[in-house]
């Protein structure tokens, strides 16, 4: 499907992957678990305004942001429930995200000064998460092993700055041995500093974690990867909703011996048919691509052969017959039989996927769109 516009390259987002990834998840993890959709990074590049209203329509009620002109435009689309800083914010940032009903996250002691100062100035308790580092990730949160750290943590439940409505932390690996580890560690913390019977939600999961190791969920879990399809958990059950796309501008012959792209960078072994692909660095196709990854044309791979340029770079179509100006490339996502998966995109890229989405989706133009096969 091409864009209702000339583009050199756009990005379609398939509504329906999104909601069956949704209806999916939440049948995994049951009702006992809230589910937290998280949206930062434009919702990793799939956008805030295609992706919250399929979430509105499931029925999410708590939504994960990472900065407030992610937050505001999930306000404009109508969305009337709880949302999450995932991370520690500024003190400008938190005081401009009081009027969006922002849940701050509480990176440890200094970061809790912080978050006080908004509240008094803004004469309000902030809702917040606290943030504890019982997973070894030490990017942020205390470390209640720590001498007084503990105690620390306490002084902030009974700080009137602060409305602590949860507890949290994070994974730094996707293994499942060291998320039961770390479960086991975050709730013996949660359970010494967290007053008794308090009532606060307690989370750690991610998709990895909360699709795996169920005894990770805990009171909820934030899903961000999966949302979008970007993981094989549940036995590849959910669907990628994002599909890259540009077309053929260009296609010639040239003699084995040749050299191509900048600085000579690749030299043809044979007689080679090669085709022009629109789109480069400046569009988030990242040059550790370049000789590695590949393309869909006419439904069958052909591999980058050069040094990515800015705004263009060659793929290798001598064995795919009549390849034409106009034909349709699939740069990521399905074409026929075929599909360039996250998987394709790390082995090529040297480093998760996800570094590459939000680019894909700012930096092209995208639409929504609704498969019917």
């Amino acid at each position: 499907m091409k864009p209702p516009f000339p583009a050199r390259g756009w990005v379609e987002i398939d509504s329906a992957a999104l909601a069956h990834n949704v209806s999916t998840i939440r049948a995994e993890l049951g009702d006992a678990v809230e589910f937290c959709a998280v949206v930062k990074a434009d919702a990793y590049g799939h956008g805030v305004d295609i992706v919250v209203p399929v979430l509105q329509a499931a029925g999410v009620e708590v939504i994960g942001v990472a900065s407030n002109a992610e937050a505001d435009r999930v306000r404009r689309c109508g969305f009337r429930g709880r949302l999450i800083r995932v991370r520690p914010g500024a003190a400008d940032e938190i005081s401009d995200g009081v009027p969006l009903g922002i849940e701050e996250w509480i990176g440890g002691p200094a970061h809790a000064d912080v978050v006080r100062s908004v509240a008094r100035r803004r004469r309000r308790p902030i809702a917040s998460h606290l943030s504890l580092n019982s997973t070894g990730l030490s990017r942020d949160g205390w470390d209640v092993g720590a001498a007084g750290e503990a105690d620390a943590v306490r002084r902030v439940f009974a700080d009137e700055s602060f409305d602590i409505v949860g507890v949290c932390t994070h994974f730094p690996r996707e293994d499942a041995d060291d998320v039961r580890r770390g479960t086991a560690r975050f709730l013996l913390e949660c359970s010494s500093v967290a007053p008794a019977k308090s009532a606060v939600t307690r989370h750690c999961a991610t998709t990895y974690a909360g699709l795996h190791v169920p005894e990770s969920r805990l009171d909820m879990v934030r899903i961000g990867a999966g949302l979008y399809g970007d993981t094989s958990a549940l036995d590849g059950a959910l669907r990628p909703a994002m599909r890259v796309l540009s077309t053929v501008t260009a296609v010639n012959s040239y003699r084995r011996g040749s050299s191509v792209g900048y600085d000579g960078w690749h030299r043809l072994e044979h007689d080679a048919t090669l085709a022009l692909i629109p789109l480069g660095y400046a569009d988030g196709f990242h040059r550790s691509l370049s000789g590695r990854g590949e393309v869909l044309v006419r439904g069958e791979r052909a591999r980058i052969i050069d040094r990515i340029a800015m705004n263009g770079f060659l793929v290798d179509v001598t064995r795919i017959p009549g390849v034409a100006p106009g034909d349709e490339v699939v740069l990521f996502g399905r074409s026929g039989a075929e599909c360039i998966t996250s998987d394709d995109i790390e082995r090529s890229h040297g480093h998760i996927a996800a570094d590459l989405y939000p680019s894909w989706g700012q930096l092209l133009p995208r639409f929504a769109v609704q498969p019917t096969g």
